[in-house]
């Protein structure tokens, strides 16, 4: 478990055994040797459960935690079987639920945390420790409160001088959660640092957290002379750990210590020190087998040779990181053991450095070389798309598919991709047609972008004067490839944005005269790797599932999000005022219009139960799934939802009923979300539906980007409808539905018609 529950355990082992004995003696049994022997068996099993704890946490410790989690299982199910006080069998169930929170299983884990966190409530240190792992999983869930809750819990617990470890522990988890600034943090981190310094015995540990708090603080915000002392104590402290023997710590310890070291030396332009220091910690993390750890010294040592100008050596250092990570992508975790999302702290800024090298090295000759590295870079980007995805779902292997196509080898007839890279300096946009990818480089950094983007976003949602922002954005990402589309004669555009661009339209985007869509349908999708991008469903007459909720007076609304209300009505309402509000009236009138020539099955209102919506899916026998309701994207899959009528049924859920056997071989040929009035407008929209549709049997999916009333809801399903039934394929369809609102009077702001966006399967 972890320091002082380790010798907790041990200490109790002498006086279990001395109980068994004296129970014995006490009950004057008189056992015949083979029944002796049989009870004592038993009896070394329950007292062996504590070893395999030990056990577990040294192979934790030494980064091997599918095997620690093997041996944490079986010490579980001896404590379950042989009715061990609560107390121990609590902090056999802690250091389980700890071990399986670092292997990304949140839901079990904070199960098991949670019911061991009852168990050891007497006992302070262990019931600290409790607070302390469901605080470090709340943080990894962006659930500050809650994490904030359990720190001041532990501490409170852990006062006396014996747990000093443990509350220094809990106190580096509390710097930054109150609204600190950056010099406000850096203070608290040098106090703690003296602490930490003159503990006996030195806590490894301890100092690891220490510097990583410090490096992410960093210096620049921080008055000088602050920032000059905590760097100096955060080099005892690494110096500290370095000195001790390499029998008392793990190399994989002292490989990350000196990454470390060498970061702050960085911070100083000590870059000839930083750089010997690394290279000995990447050979440590190499002989540890730890390639998450080698992936990121990779990348601290590339960094050196890119300041030193040593682009080669730079690009060489980032692709073995990259190879590094990519051996192991299905191993690495969702989140760290702070709360920091590993696709922030290390996926993406290893893979984009790597991209934006790899570019560099791009001539404008057009030759099979430069081809070749034009692929690799978006390679490397999908890497970063399908982490994005993967956070989102809470699971590395939870969108994984079989995929049934190479982009860079496919034919998509008619079709251009269009692929826009963000990068400090610049904005990269890489055109693929059906001959070649073309580069396009445009002179405006990754920070001026995204600001224009996040500009233009609020103006669509509020319906205000978008001309100038449109424009920009028109000439930065659209204006620069148009002669390759008249030139590839090109019908359908393939938008792939990158992570800051996913809540803006390329539709909306305009010259001053004409939108984007005006001249071409266009495909929004997350990422290039998706199952089902040419595959067509055989069947040429198919059965469409119509689901709404025109009135979701059903205890769904019971179990909306506190949260949700607030943002859905600015204040807290009775239910009937709730069920008035998110009351959808043009729903029943859509779903007769969409049932227009086609064969169907309606679910409306209290017909619209999860189950039923469950069960009808997962036949297979529809080809086209339209659902009226309210969905909600949050920040993940777990706390995203379409609203049905007995109850909101996660994407998650929903997702798994997508994955039906039935559809795999029919699978949905169109999945349509409409009137999704609560969602929050930003681009967990597009990673929510589009991983929920495309990374599933579902050939295509239109959602809306943000909420907007009902009547323009209404009129865009009906125009789009109505161009499929004219034999349109799904992007004609849908230009033509957004083309015709641009002529109306009533919808023509991009407001009301750009939020709708195809993904996935256009024919």
């Amino acid at each position: 478990m972890f320091s002082k529950d380790k010798g907790y355990l041990i200490m109790k082992k002498n006086k279990w055994l001395a109980i068994v004995v004296l129970n014995f003696i006490l009950n004057n049994h008189v056992y015949s040797q083979q029944t002796f022997a049989s009870d004592m068996a038993q009896n070394a099993e329950q007292l062996n459960y504590r070893n395999w704890v030990l056990e577990a946490e040294l192979l934790r410790d030494q980064g091997d935690l599918l095997s620690a989690q093997k041996k944490l299982d079986f010490a579980l199910e001896v404590v379950e079987k042989n009715h061990i006080p609560d107390l121990d069998y609590g902090a056999v169930e802690l250091a389980n639920g700890y071990n399986l929170f670092l292997l990304d299983k949140k839901e079990l884990a904070e199960q098991k945390l949670k019911s061991a966190y009852q168990k050891v409530s007497a006992d302070s240190y262990l019931h600290a420790l409790a607070d302390q792992y469901l605080a470090n999983l709340y943080l990894s869930n962006g659930e500050i409160d809650q994490a904030i809750f359990h720190i001041n819990s532990g501490l409170s617990m852990v006062q006396d001088d014996r747990f000093k470890d443990l509350n220094l522990s809990l106190q580096l988890l509390q710097v930054g959660l109150n609204n600190q600034s950056a010099q406000q943090q850096a203070e608290s981190l040098l106090l703690l640092s003296k602490k930490i310094n003159n503990l006996t015995p030195f806590n490894p540990t301890l100092a690891l957290k220490l510097a990583q708090k410090s490096l992410d603080v960093g210096v620049n915000n921080v008055q000088a002379l602050l920032a000059s002392e905590l760097i100096q104590s955060n080099y005892g402290t690494l110096n500290q750990l370095l000195t001790i023997d390499s029998n008392q710590i793990s190399g994989r310890i002292k490989a990350d210590a000196m990454g470390k070291l060498a970061q702050l030396l960085q911070s100083e332009q000590r870059h000839q020190e930083a750089l010997s220091l690394i290279e000995q910690a990447i050979v440590l993390a190499y002989a540890n087998n730890d390639r998450v750890l080698s992936a990121k010294l990779e990348a601290q040592l590339a960094e050196i040779f890119r300041l030193q100008g040593d682009s080669k050596r730079a690009l060489d250092a980032y692709k073995q990181a990259v190879d590094d990570l990519h051996s192991v992508r299905t191993d690495i975790p969702i989140s760290l053991p702070d709360g920091r999302s590993v696709l922030v702290a290390m996926i993406e800024p290893i893979y984009r450095n790597y991209v934006d090298l790899l570019l560099q090295t791009v001539s404008s000759a057009d030759t099979t070389a430069d081809q070749q590295l034009l692929m690799k870079a978006i390679d490397s980007m999908e890497a970063i798309k399908e982490a994005d995805m993967q956070d989102f779902f809470l699971g590395r292997c939870s969108v994984s598919s079989e995929i049934h196509l190479d982009w860079k080898y496919q034919k998509f007839p008619g079709a251009t991709i269009v692929y826009p890279i963000l990068l400090n300096d610049r904005l990269e946009i890489i055109v693929k047609t059906d001959e070649k990818l073309i580069r396009h480089t445009v002179n405006v950094g990754a920070d001026e972008v995204k600001s224009k983007a996040i500009e233009l976003g609020e103006i669509l949602h509020t319906g205000k004067d978008f001309r100038a922002h449109s424009k920009q954005l028109n000439e930065w990402l659209y204006l620069p490839l148009k002669q390759d589309l008249l030139e590839s004669k090109t019908q359908v555009i393939i938008y792939v944005p990158d992570r800051s661009l996913r809540a803006i339209p390329l539709a909306a985007f305009s010259d001053g005269k004409n939108f984007v869509v005006e001249q071409y349908p266009v495909v929004t999708l997350p990422s290039l790797q998706l199952q089902n991008l040419v595959r067509n469903r055989q069947q040429k007459q198919s059965r469409a599932l119509l689901v709404g909720l025109s009135k979701p007076d059903g205890s769904a609304i019971d179990s909306l999000p506190h949260t949700l209300i607030g943002k859905i009505s600015g204040k807290k309402l009775q239910r009937e005022a709730l069920v008035e509000q998110l009351s959808l009236p043009s729903v029943e009138k859509e779903i007769n219009t969409v049932s227009n020539n086609i064969e169907n099955t309606k679910l409306l209102n209290n017909q619209f139960t999860a189950s039923a919506l469950k069960n009808d899916i997962s036949t297979g026998e529809y080809g086209k799934v339209h659902i009226a309701s309210h969905g909600y994207f949050g920040k993940n899959a777990k706390d995203s939802f379409i609203m049905a009528y007995d109850q909101n049924v996660n994407l998650i859920d929903f997702k798994n009923s997508l994955d039906a056997d039935s559809l795999k071989r029919e699978p949905i040929d169109l999945l349509t979300l409409s009137a999704c009035k609560t969602a929050e407008g930003d681009d967990r929209m597009l990673l929510g539906f589009s991983g929920l549709a495309v990374k599933s049997n579902v050939l295509s999916a239109v959602g809306s980007l943000w909420s907007i009333n009902d009547d323009a809801t209404m009129e865009f399903m009906r125009l789009f409808y109505q161009g499929l039934d004219h034999s349109l394929n799904k992007a004609e369809a849908m230009r033509d539905a957004q083309v015709n609102m641009i002529k109306s009077k009533k919808f023509r702001h991009p407001f009301y018609w750009s939020p709708f966006i195809l993904i996935g399967n256009w024919q």
